[in-house]
């Protein structure tokens, strides 16, 4: 009836069944939402570290792969090969910081279908919004809906932004496409649940602190040494 047919389907499924065990606890929606957020986001930490440990790394010695394609810019083939050389001998993975997202997106998409439709949500409260299947609308002003939910969703997605290592070979178009994003999604999600707009909100705190932890961490083998250009690396 909801409609989980498909690939993503599956995931919605099992999340939505999550979603009401947890309920069935003594946890409202709205909590069971947090909950399997938080869940999600310890299971799939050890993917979200090394995705950014690896973007780190490669912002970190961008001005090295940089010296590289400029010295051998008149050989192509010889500049791949000496950056693929830096690569290997630095320890960095180009698929590094991709890898893990695009594994993690099913059930990123999987709680996007499940809570734009679940009839469990209709009428659940939280906090100020009264219907987790709606948007949380405290008031109007001009006939202009005020929601609350999907505004913190772009403030916490500005500062997730913010905090995530730069990715490295982007273009001014593509930084400028990044710097806007929230915009977009703010224009897309502000008449969206506000059950959806919880689940994303809670995840982008999530995520910032996973960031700081994962910059903080003692482990030395996750440490990475800016080095100016023309200058080598410590030996070790």
């Amino acid at each position: 009836v909801m409609g989980f047919d498909g690939f993503f389907g599956f995931f919605a499924r099992v999340l939505l069944r999550s979603m009401n065990g947890l309920n069935g606890f003594g946890l409202s929606y709205a909590w069971s939402i947090i909950a399997i957020t938080i869940i999600i986001k310890i299971l799939f930490w050890p993917l979200t570290k090394a995705s950014t440990v690896s973007m780190k790394r490669m912002s970190a010695y961008q001005p090295q792969m940089a010296e590289i394609r400029e010295k051998y810019k008149s050989d192509p083939q010889k500049m791949n090969r000496k950056i693929m050389e830096f690569m290997r001998e630095h320890k960095i993975n180009p698929m590094g910081g991709c890898l893990p997202i695009l594994i993690q997106l099913p059930v990123f998409f999987g709680f996007f279908t499940m809570l734009r439709s679940a009839v469990e949500l209709r009428g659940s409260e939280f906090l100020w919004a009264a219907d987790l299947s709606a948007p949380d609308t405290i008031m109007e002003i001009a006939g202009f809906p005020i929601n609350i939910l999907p505004l913190l969703m772009t403030g916490t997605m500005i500062l997730q932004m913010k905090r995530q290592p730069a990715a490295p070979n982007m273009d001014p178009t593509q930084q400028a496409i990044m710097k806007y994003m929230p915009l977009m999604f703010v224009v897309f999600f502000y008449s969206a649940s506000s059950g959806l707009c919880l689940y994303w909100t809670v995840q982008n705190v999530l995520s910032i602190i996973q960031t700081k932890m994962t910059k903080v961490d003692p482990d030395e083998d996750n440490k990475v040494e800016v080095i100016p250009p023309g200058k080598k690396p410590k030996a070790t």
